[in-house]
């Protein structure tokens, strides 16, 4: 009788699109899975179309790419330009600024008491019937009990909480100029496994598996949590991988053994740790298949953000961003532009295997989510009580890559403590003042105390000449003409900066400190 009711539902949404027929039928299991400081340059499926060669080398990674080339290629979707403001961004919808995260990560306290009223997607997710696991790297609060993954909404965690820890030893790795001033916070043992016990959250710490790789680890609990999963319920299952982050500590037989392609020593054992997170990809994906859920999960790949390139900087490992200009911790394209794709059961032909040139954000990933999740029938029209994302990714999904117009990449409103984050390699990085980055359409506009900006010892290059106009500083970029953001076109569009500058101070009205003008 069951099997009537379900053939009769079919054919009642058979004239539907193929989304809508899904969703219809059952939730999507949701695979989320997170690269950590992964370049453009690092991975095959992200520049096929323009035809880019890496000088350096591509890593093998057979399992995204085929993945990604059976799926949707994302090929302007922006994060923020670290690890904790996308990460931020990505659980609640909301651009990073309205978070408190401004500029850098959580490490530090204070941003974690700006974020700790957001709900996470997890949570969510867990209202609406899904069980949530949690696998590799938090970076989004820690100190007190109530910022951890198992009272955000996880199920379970297995991980660290910082922001990057040794491979094999699994130990906090400090910042090698902040160790004086935050040396209690640096060092310690970062690996954890906590889980839900009703209503209760249970947080132990394991050293059990001491000298196996962080990839390694992580990919067995992901493999594991699909294995244990009751099926009767829908899984979101979250696996932010360490690799290819800093320290450089990739599996020596990997090393070895592949990427052969690779001539220069450094980049092959970066390009290992890129190896062994695509091993891992493709472990859990027959977890899947093994278990016949493949045919029922949305499967999300995003880098964070761009590889760290300064080679003095404490996390440069080998990345590469290139063709596009600069890295971590910068807003050019380098630094926030994503290696990412979506694959889903029910793509239709004229989807399948393509590039999207749909504008996205980060936040936009937390809009698709809660639209699969909640099997929406109009999904374009619907909209995600999330304040800052789009339905751009949702509307790509059905064959529509109009995408959004404006991305708010960056707000700082008030000039940040000096005893915060606010230098990165070494002790002599600016103090950054206040400045916007947005982008409307094909413009992208740097905006305001950008001289300081442009001084900092985490670019690769220059800074074009600045124009002032009223009295602050301005970089203004046409991307579809001039897509590495090489020369600086305000003085001869200060219309255009003008409406851009206007844009980034309406938005500053809503930051936890008014832009100071």
């Amino acid at each position: 009788m069951v099997c009537w009711l379900i053939l009769l539902v079919i054919m009642n949404v058979a004239v539907m699109e193929p989304q809508e027929e899904y969703c219809r039928i059952t939730a999507p299991n949701i695979l989320l899975v997170i690269a950590d400081d992964l370049g453009w340059a690092d991975i095959g499926f992200s520049h096929k179309p323009d035809g880019f060669v890496s000088d350096k080398g591509i890593p093998e990674t057979p399992h995204l790419d085929r993945t990604a080339e059976e799926g949707l290629v994302l090929d302007n979707l922006y994060t923020q330009a670290a690890c904790t403001p996308t990460r931020g961004s990505l659980m609640t919808g909301k651009y990073a600024f309205r978070l408190g995260q401004l500029f850098t990560s959580s490490v530090m306290g204070p941003q974690e008491k700006e974020s700790s009223s957001h709900k996470f997607l997890s949570k969510e997710l867990a209202e609406r019937g899904y069980k949530v696991h949690g696998v590799g790297k938090w970076h989004l609060g820690h100190r007190e009990k109530r910022y951890r993954p198992t009272e955000r909404g996880f199920d379970s965690f297995y991980g660290l909480y910082k922001g990057m820890g040794t491979h094999y030893t699994h130990h906090h790795v400090s910042h090698p100029w902040l160790g004086e001033t935050w040396g209690r916070h640096f060092g310690d043992h970062d690996f954890h496994y906590d889980y839900r016990n009703g209503s209760e959250s249970v947080l132990t710490e394991t050293e059990d598996d001491e000298g196996v790789h962080s990839t390694e680890l992580f990919t067995k609990a992901a493999v594991s949590r699909i294995k244990e999963h009751d099926k009767t319920s829908p899984l979101f299952l979250y696996v932010a991988y360490t690799a290819p982050h800093s320290p450089l500590e990739p599996d020596e037989s990997i090393v070895a053994k592949r990427n052969n392609h690779i001539i220069d020593v450094e980049r092959r054992r970066y390009a290992a740790m890129v190896t062994q997170m695509d091993d891992g990809f493709g472990e859990i994906l027959s977890a899947l298949e093994e278990r016949s859920m493949k045919e029922n999960t949305v499967i999300i790949f995003v880098s964070d953000h761009g590889a760290a390139l300064v080679k003095s900087c404490w996390d440069y490992v080998g990345g590469s961003n290139k063709p596009y200009r600069d890295g971590k911790f910068t807003f050019f394209e380098g630094g926030i532009k994503s290696a990412a794709f979506i694959w889903a059961p029910w793509l239709n032909d004229g989807v399948k295997g393509t590039h999207s040139k749909a504008l996205a954000h980060v936040v936009d990933i937390h809009s698709l989510v809660l639209s699969l999740s909640g099997c929406m029938t109009n999904l374009v029209d619907n909209k995600i009580n999330n304040e800052d994302g789009s339905m751009s990714l949702i509307r790509a999904l059905k064959g529509d890559h109009s995408g959004r117009d404006t991305i708010l990449h960056n707000l700082v409103s008030t000039p940040l403590p000096l005893n915060k984050l606010t230098k990165y390699c070494s002790p002599t990085t600016p103090q950054p003042g206040n400045y916007g980055v947005i982008r409307y359409h094909n413009y992208k506009l740097f905006y305001g105390d950008l001289v300081m900006w442009c001084h900092s010892d985490l670019l690769t290059e220059p800074c074009p000449d600045l124009v002032f106009v009223s009295g602050r500083a301005a970089m203004l970029f046409d991307l579809e003409i001039d897509p590495y953001e090489r020369v600086n076109i305000a003085a001869s569009n200060i219309d255009v900066v003008e409406k851009l500058a206007a844009m980034i101070l309406e938005y500053s009205k809503d930051a936890p400190s008014q832009w100071v003008v």
